[in-house]
């Protein structure tokens, strides 16, 4: 019984520590740019990336995702309508660079209404 107490706590202290810290926050699209060589999308929110891990370049305040991942056009789709409409989004970054080894790699998003 005091085994499953410890495993517990060691998941809960590595599921912490990963969760506090990625990379949130919430901005507009200053613009979008898509890199075919790389299939690869650039999203970059207005005022830049707060808090990006060491990996992340300065090259560019920009989040990045692969379309090579699944539901990579769905993500596409979404940052476009948010774009196009003006509205704030709620990004957050995986807190790693595996899509692009110098940018944060956008996790997930949420369309605000403003």
């Amino acid at each position: 019984m005091q085994l499953h107490k410890v495993f517990f706590s060691v998941f809960l202290f590595f599921f912490a520590s990963n969760f506090c810290h990625a990379t949130e926050f919430s901005a507009p699209i200053e613009k979008i740019l898509i890199y075919g060589d790389g299939a690869l999308v650039y999203v970059f929110p207005v005022g830049g990336v707060p808090g990006a891990p060491a990996c992340h370049g300065k090259n560019g305040d920009y989040l990045s995702f692969s379309l090579t991942r699944p539901h990579a056009k769905e993500y596409y789709a979404g940052l476009l309508v948010a774009f196009a409409s003006g509205k704030s989004v709620l990004f957050r970054g995986r807190n790693t660079c595996t899509d692009q080894s110098y940018s944060e790699t956008l996790d997930y998003f949420m369309i605000l209404k403003n």
